[in-house]
């Protein structure tokens, strides 16, 4: 049984094997904050300042498109459509 833990990137998600010990896929960072969902499909990586601190969140499609509408702490500088497993985040 897959559960879910906190990834290697702060703030992000991955499914973890507990009989093997291994780590799973990564999930999305709002599907499972909001809903428990574990959607592991077509994630985006987006580098973004929030309150000045910089980070990298892989989110869903979904989530993605509907980010940095209406809060004004988060600025979205880059954005890649597709998971990149171990970005930087910024000079």
């Amino acid at each position: 049984m897959d559960v879910v833990r906190q990834a290697h990137l702060p703030g992000n998600y991955e499914l973890y094997d507990e009989e093997s010990g291994g780590l799973g896929p990564p999930i999305c960072k709002f599907c499972w904050e909001k809903d428990h969902a574990r959607n592991t499909s077509s994630l985006d990586t987006v580098w973004l300042s929030l309150d000045g601190w910089n980070v990298v969140w892989w989110v869903c499609k979904g989530h993605h498109a509907g980010m940095g509408t209406g809060d004004p702490s988060m600025i979205i500088l880059k954005s890649e459509t597709s998971l990149v497993r171990n970005p930087m985040i910024g000079k």
